[in-house]
């Protein structure tokens, strides 16, 4: 059960090993049937979805969503491993059959986040900035910007895109008093 569940969770790795997998027999003059190609296409989109659901509410994943994916990606997996055995040799197809299956079993990580950043309106205007930069600056809040400290040393401070310009430059200036930016001229 250990397998299955972690073969679940792991869609974006072993729908990426597939695209190097096609790709090197793309490169050895070999092309994938558009079924193929489709196959893998809809299992990456479905994947990419159902790790965002479950980075967004850190549960597992979505099980009808995850019904859809794994027989996509089986599809994928089966016709290229024959097309690479065909055209290479089983060594060539055990090599390729062997890191998809690492892949499945691989850690999963966190997806990027498309667009916007979570927990950001739409409208506003998000910057990240290290924490230690913000020493001494004037108060984000004065500027009617949101702050909000993050566990990596990072700010997220969000707010309207002139208001942002003008925390910026005071940052700026702030550390280019304390000769922190710019660059510094010989007296040569």
């Amino acid at each position: 059960m250990q397998n299955a569940e972690c073969r679940m969770q792991n869609y974006l790795a072993a729908a990426k090993v597939l695209d190097e997998l096609m790709l090197a027999l793309l490169g050895k003059g070999l092309t994938a049937p558009p079924h193929v190609v489709e196959d893998l296409k809809a299992g990456r989109a479905l994947a990419n979805m159902s790790a965002r659901q479950q980075a967004a509410s850190q549960e597992p994943g979505n099980a009808e969503l995850e019904g859809k994916i794994a027989p996509a990606l089986e599809r994928v997996e089966m016709n290229l491993l024959a097309l690479a055995e065909m055209a290479e040799g089983a060594a060539f197809a055990d090599l390729w059959q062997g890191k998809i299956a690492g892949a499945y079993q691989s850690p999963p990580q966190a997806p990027p986040l498309a667009g916007k950043m979570q927990g950001v309106p739409r409208d506003a205007y998000p910057i990240r900035i290290q924490s230690s930069a913000l020493a001494g600056c004037a108060p984000a809040e004065a500027l009617d910007l949101t702050v909000t400290a993050q566990e990596d040393g990072y700010t997220l401070i969000y707010g309207t895109k002139e208001n942002i310009s003008v925390f910026l430059k005071d940052i700026r200036r702030q550390q280019e008093q304390q000769g922190k930016v710019g660059f510094k001229r010989d007296s040569n």
